[in-house]
């Protein structure tokens, strides 16, 4: 379970590093396209489909499950808290497959709907013509990796064990 859990863990920081990258482009872009407004009074064609289209789709879906992972989602503590370690973790269980089967099947329609768009050469109809499953194809991957991560909490809670591999703090200081 250990060499699975951080091998699964590796590829979540592969993944929260291309929605870094994609948060770094969106800011980019985001100033270029304002300066070139204010300079030449002419914003950067694409720009703003780019950054809704593609940009906010992988910062949102790729990091979702390392943010699981780390616990960083929000969550309402006020009863769940002074609950008994055991119910908690019973909850928890439970919260966590049902959560699991929910991404199970927005990554199935995901893939279904990327298969789609690409099989059938569709494009987002704007200013510049980009193919929609490039977009797509970022919600069944990060709808897949954050079921893994849930079930693996779910069996980690099980078998009473602690997540291993990069905490925080160590993937920031890489």
């Amino acid at each position: 379970m250990d060499i699975l859990e951080r091998g699964f863990t590796k590829l979540e920081v592969f993944f929260l590093r291309l929605s870094q990258v994609a948060v770094v482009v969106m800011m980019v872009l985001t100033s270029l396209d304002a300066l070139s407004r204010y300079i030449f009074s002419k914003s950067i064609t694409g720009a703003y489909e780019v950054t809704e289209m593609y940009l906010m789709v992988m910062l949102v879906f790729l990091s979702m499950s390392y943010v699981q992972k780390v616990d960083g989602h929000i969550r309402l503590d006020i009863i769940f808290g002074r609950l008994p370690r055991k119910v908690q973790n019973l909850l928890n269980i439970f919260f966590y497959l049902v959560a699991a089967v929910l991404m199970y099947f927005i990554s199935y329609q995901g893939y279904h709907l990327t298969l789609n768009a690409w099989q059938n050469n569709l494009i987002a109809s704007g200013l510049i013509n980009f193919p929609l499953w490039l977009s797509y194809i970022w919600v069944p991957i990060g709808s897949f990796l954050i079921m893994v991560r849930q079930i693996l909490l779910a069996i980690m809670i099980l078998l009473e064990k602690e997540p291993e591999g990069e905490t925080t703090e160590e993937v920031k200081n890489k």
